[in-house]
């Protein structure tokens, strides 16, 4: 059944902002590598204004910002039980619930996120906040493998972008002496790639989808058997 199959896991704060880090991290590292190399690189005591180092703040921001405007909702225990005044405890709240309950756009707004995660407002608490995985997952996706380019091989061998490509497709379809899969299905693939972030056109891809079959693939018809010759003799 359908229902089987739905992503119910949840993320802490925690895993969920390592997560959008990450993501952030790893697209300015592809960005970076596509631009010339600096010349002459601020020295290490003086790059304050490194973009590598607002990626933290930042990717902190987009997940308050998505809580905020309820483009992600978040479950957490409550209290609205204040310690006593006198108390020892570190937090202001006790007794929270047990059971997890939904958080409101209006709770962020109004609340304040301590560095345990945790969440105060004039009236509650909340802590052990959890996310959807498969919601954080929807807003801030992996981003696509990218194809390498132009570069030799560690065995020495080199090779192109074009042909790492062609060898994926084989990898991706099992494609064997024995197993074919049809040139359609191959040229629909190579349409939805690409390399150097412009797609494939319709020639290069039936090219590439022609050049991973076997020659007596393209031809058709029936297998050349090889063999004893069954025959009828007069």
């Amino acid at each position: 059944m359908f229902i089987e199959k739905l992503d119910r896991q949840q993320w802490s704060l925690s895993q969920a902002y390592q997560h959008i880090s990450r993501l952030s991290l790893e697209q300015y590292e592809r960005e970076k590598a596509k631009k010339p190399v600096d010349p002459n690189p601020p020295p290490h005591w003086n790059r304050s204004n490194d973009p590598a180092r607002q990626i933290p703040g930042n990717a902190h921001s987009e997940l308050i910002i998505a809580l905020r405007d309820g483009d992600l909702h978040a479950k957490g225990r409550h209290s609205d039980e204040r310690r006593e005044r006198f108390s020892t405890g570190f937090s202001n709240w006790e007794y929270h619930s047990g059971h997890y309950v939904p958080i409101s756009p209006d709770h962020w707004r109004g609340g304040r996120l301590d560095h345990n995660n945790q969440l105060e407002y004039r009236d509650g608490q909340f802590i052990d906040i959890q996310v959807p995985r498969f919601v954080v997952l929807t807003i801030w996706p992996e981003l696509p493998a990218e194809m390498p380019a132009a570069q030799s091989r560690p065995d020495g061998l080199y090779t192109t972008p074009y042909l790492e490509l062609m060898q994926a497709a084989i990898r991706e379809y099992g494609l064997t002496a024995t197993h074919q899969d049809k040139k359609e299905s191959l040229v629909a693939w190579f349409l939805e790639q690409k390399i150097d972030d412009e797609p494939l056109s319709k020639n290069l891809a039936d090219a590439m989808a022609t050049l991973i079959r076997l020659p007596q693939s393209q031809r058709g018809g029936a297998k050349r058997m090889i063999g004893l010759d069954v025959r009828e003799t007069v």
